[in-house]
């Protein structure tokens, strides 16, 4: 059924359909018209909570080798009095993460003289702050460095050097142990990550993490990832618009929708039959999703 059909069903529960037979004139139902599309969502966001909608998010992570040490490059080191360099040849973007004030210079050895590229004076810095930028050497065969200096203690974490360029800084990969990615907008929870790698593998990912509406997968973990998701249902707006539930609930969604107008325009009791009648809909369904293994239950023998 589409949104109309199932306000026309709506219409008829709430004996405002038609008279003598004949259908009621628009301006004599303009007032439920107008606040069907708000009732029928809530109704349809209801199932949605009871029999989930599942959608996949499709994730592919490969990321950018870094020429420096990666196993080391994540630790954290402390400047207390020596510079902090680190060098890779052919570096052509950077990123790290510091934590406290210093100076940071990008230099490029041209002939054995360390000749300098960039300063990047980074004060008022308290918790750990990324940077992360491009660098032009003069020749790709040369080493690049990045020195950490100044008069005072800080901390500097997560440092790489990529041997490419990319279209501008912003573009520069960070650097992180864990790597996040936004979730859909109409993300609700989690059902679970299947990981698909090049090696044939497919099997389900469990160290991950959910933070702030992102997915936090481990950085060493190559390949494609599905992000099995339970989603909010999309809201119908115009008459074509199907609801994303099972088909056979759809005329449900017409008693709460009915009942909720009835309610809110003086005939409680009318109104209280039909919403309880949905509220009986909406307990005796049977999801199709299994939330602990994601299989769908056959209804139709296929």
């Amino acid at each position: 059924m589409n949104l109309a059909e199932i306000r026309d069903l709506a219409l008829s529960l709430a004996n405002s359909f038609s008279a003598d037979g004949e259908p009621l004139p628009l301006s004599d139902t303009a007032d439920f018209r107008l606040a069907f599309n708000a009732f029928l969502n809530t109704a349809q966001n209801k199932f949605a909570e009871k029999d989930k909608i599942e959608a996949v998010y499709p994730i592919t992570q490969n990321p950018i080798p870094n020429l420096l040490n990666v196993y080391s490059s994540f630790n954290i080191v402390q400047h207390l009095e020596a510079d902090i360099e680190v060098s890779a040849i052919g570096a052509k973007s950077y990123y790290f993460e510091v934590d406290g004030n210093c100076v940071v210079y990008l230099e490029e050895s041209i002939s054995g003289v360390w000749t300098n590229l960039a300063t990047l004076t980074i004060v008022g810095i308290s918790g750990f702050t990324e940077y992360k930028g491009l660098i032009t050497p003069s020749s790709t065969t040369n080493i690049v460095r990045m020195r950490f200096t100044g008069p005072y203690p800080f901390n500097i974490r997560r440092t790489a050097l990529y041997g490419y360029t990319f279209a501008s800084s912003s573009d520069v990969p960070k650097f992180q142990p864990y790597i996040k990615y936004p979730l859909p907008s109409d993300y609700v929870s989690m059902n679970k990550v299947v990981q698909n790698s090049d090696d044939r593998l497919h099997a389900t990912l469990i160290d991950y993490s959910i933070e702030k509406k992102n997915i936090v997968i481990n950085y060493y973990y190559i390949g494609s990832f599905d992000v099995l998701y339970f989603k909010r249902p999309a809201k119908l707006v115009i008459d074509t618009d199907e609801p994303e539930i099972q088909e056979q609930n759809h005329a449900y969604l017409a008693y709460f929708a009915a009942g909720t107008w009835l309610f809110s325009t003086g005939s409680q009791q009318n109104g209280l039959v039909l919403l309880n009648q949905f509220d009986s809909f909406l307990t005796e369904i049977r999801p199709t999703i299994d939330e602990q293994n994601g299989t769908i239950e056959n209804f139709s023998n296929w």
